[in-house]
């Protein structure tokens, strides 16, 4: 996109809400362009920002998805847009005796996991964990160590650390204080 050809705000919201719905409905840029009668590369470039689509262009696609224009133009929200976990319904498992307990602070299958760990005093016995995405951890409370293959680390109250989640890592409390880590995975799209 040339300098002079800048999104405006509108098209700048646009493109990725547009690129969303779509995708949240499993339609192919194919299929929505021929279900209101726009050309897939004019689509294309809608959803990258680097077109500004006419009224007539927004009222279709926003037929076509079944919102309102407002939240095409990020106006009006989706209604699970903003999700909420209260603590008196979340879902906890607590510490058994020696073992880490978990707190889960997300719901739904969305591209971030967040959750709170109440560290043991060992490594947990099912080995390092590893997965896809990029995960950070930052100590609530108490003392932890992040081990992984060549090096651990000791990270103290309000110490953070992000890593890629493909890394075998592990954590553990260190020390009797009790000890809790906030943990926050972007898993990989």
């Amino acid at each position: 996109m040339s300098a002079t050809a800048a999104a405006s705000p509108a098209t700048g919201i646009l493109g990725p809400q547009l690129r969303r719905l779509r995708l949240e409905r499993a339609l192919t840029l194919e299929a929505l362009a021929e279900a209101v009668g726009l050309d897939k590369g004019y689509l294309s470039r809608l959803e990258r920002g680097q077109k500004a689509p006419s009224v007539a262009t927004l009222l279709r696609l926003a037929a076509a998805l079944a919102v309102p224009v407002a939240q095409l133009l990020g106006e009006e929200l989706a209604p699970d847009a903003v999700r909420v976990s209260r603590a008196a319904r979340r879902r906890r498992s607590p510490p058994a005796r020696g073992q880490h307990g978990v707190e889960t602070l997300t719901r739904g299958n969305t591209p971030l996991a967040a959750f709170v760990i109440h560290l043991g005093p060992e490594f947990a016995e099912d080995g390092p964990h590893e997965h896809g995405g990029e995960e950070m951890l930052y100590v609530l409370h108490g003392t932890a160590e992040l081990a992984f293959a060549d090096r651990s680390l000791l990270l103290r109250a309000g110490d953070a650390a992000e890593f890629p989640g493909h890394l075998p890592h592990r954590l553990r409390r260190v020390g009797e204080p009790p000890a809790a880590v906030l943990v926050a995975v972007a898993r990989a799209a």
